[in-house]
């Protein structure tokens, strides 16, 4: 009830709230060290029963176990440990959630603060942009919204989640003064996606009210209210362009790399994707395999680029038992998820689509807004028990 929020609200930050550059440097690190901490004490110390226990748990830990063995063959043992130890921070307090009971009212108290965390983060980005001389820039690249933060596309997948339970309050709230307030704090998390100029988080943002809309129980007017306040909204953004914001999904000749980047991986995969590189080791690969692959462009990011796909990102460094280990615990999450009873379905659903889509495009497994999706669905079921 009082650890969950303000971990919650940090999430889209990163390190933005930090006080220093480690890895665990960050609030919503200290924040979640906190909340692990509390659950595993409330586990030992309660008396009442833990959930049904999810069928992603196991999966998960057999997950984590697999990277940690990959350091006796990994092509970069040090990274492998680090990113280990990363890795295992978001699982045990994943595993900690799952088996936590929860009700509604921490529930409510969890997607409020969600929503608080990605308004904050939005309105940060429009302070850059109309106050403070335009959004980040970084070497070579664009001004995008969230180049000092998460990365624009992770920043965008991370308001995703925000977006799918404020989509969701505009349709089932109980006034017309609630209606129009997550209204306007949707348009404003849309406002914020367009803002990264990532055109992954746009196409996701597009599956999440499209879940929205045919998951939810309300009028048929409401629905075709907000699915046309969202289209209008998009297509002024992309025309007017206000700030250059709109811009970058509507050039052509912007390149992303991805292709090459997918290339490279999949060619890597004929030495690595039986028994993976060691977790971690997608750029020592990447570094190895570039020569071999003429029609690939070297990246301006050169060797610390990531395979920018969960499942490139599973089998080239983790092997092919990786690779099944996330497509189930994945596929387990996604059943789970709609079969949640209608009034507690569609935000966990959108977002979770929402995200999936975004991670064909990103390999976010070590970031918690990914994380913390998968974790609303648990939550979720331990509420509907």
């Amino acid at each position: 009830r009082y650890a969950l929020p303000p971990y919650a609200v940090s999430l889209p930050f990163s390190s933005l709230l930090s006080i220093g550059s480690g890895p665990f440097s960050s609030a919503s690190s200290m924040l979640g060290a906190l909340l692990g901490a509390a659950l595993l004490v409330q586990l030992a110390t309660t008396r009442r029963g833990s959930p049904r226990l999810s069928g992603t748990v196991p999966v998960w830990l057999a997950f984590l176990a697999l990277c940690g063995l990959s350091f006796l063959w990994s092509v970069a043992p040090s990274v492998t440990v680090n990113g280990v130890i990363v890795l295992a921070s978001l699982v045990i307090l994943y595993v900690a959630l799952a088996l936590t009971r929860f009700d509604r009212t921490t529930l409510r108290r969890f997607e409020n603060s969600v929503v608080l965390g990605g308004v904050l983060v939005v309105g940060y980005g429009l302070a850059q942009l109309l106050l403070l001389g335009g959004l980040p820039k970084t070497d070579g690249g664009a001004a995008r919204f969230g180049n000092d933060l998460l990365d624009p596309n992770n920043q965008a997948a991370s308001l995703l989640l925000p977006l799918a339970i404020t989509a969701w309050r505009t349709l089932h709230a109980d006034s017309r003064a609630g209606r129009w307030t997550y209204g306007a704090a949707s348009l404003v998390l849309l406002l914020g996606i367009a803002m990264t100029g990532s055109r992954g988080g746009f196409l996701a943002a597009v599956v999440v009210f499209a879940t929205v809309v045919v998951l939810s129980t309300a009028r048929r007017t409401l629905k075709l209210g907000l699915a046309l306040a969202a289209v209008v909204f998009l297509v002024l953004l992309l025309v007017v362009q206000p700030g250059g914001v709109g811009q970058r999904q509507l050039e052509r000749d912007t390149s992303s790399g991805r292709v090459d980047i997918w290339t490279v991986a999949l060619h890597s995969c004929r030495e690595y994707c039986l028994a993976g590189a060691g977790w971690g080791g997608f750029p020592e690969v990447y570094k190895e395999q570039l020569a071999s692959v003429p029609d690939a462009k070297v990246q301006v990011g050169g060797v610390a680029y990531q395979p920018h796909n969960i499942l490139l990102l599973a089998v080239v460094e983790a092997g092919v038992l990786g690779l099944v280990l996330v497509v189930l615990a994945l596929g387990i999450t996604l059943v789970s998820a709609f079969r949640l009873p209608a009034s507690l379905r569609g935000p966990p659903a959108a977002a979770l689509l929402g995200n999936l889509v975004s991670s064909f495009f990103l390999s976010n497994l070590e970031y918690k807004f990914f994380w913390a999706v998968l974790a609303y669905v648990v939550i979720s079921q331990s509420v509907a028990q």
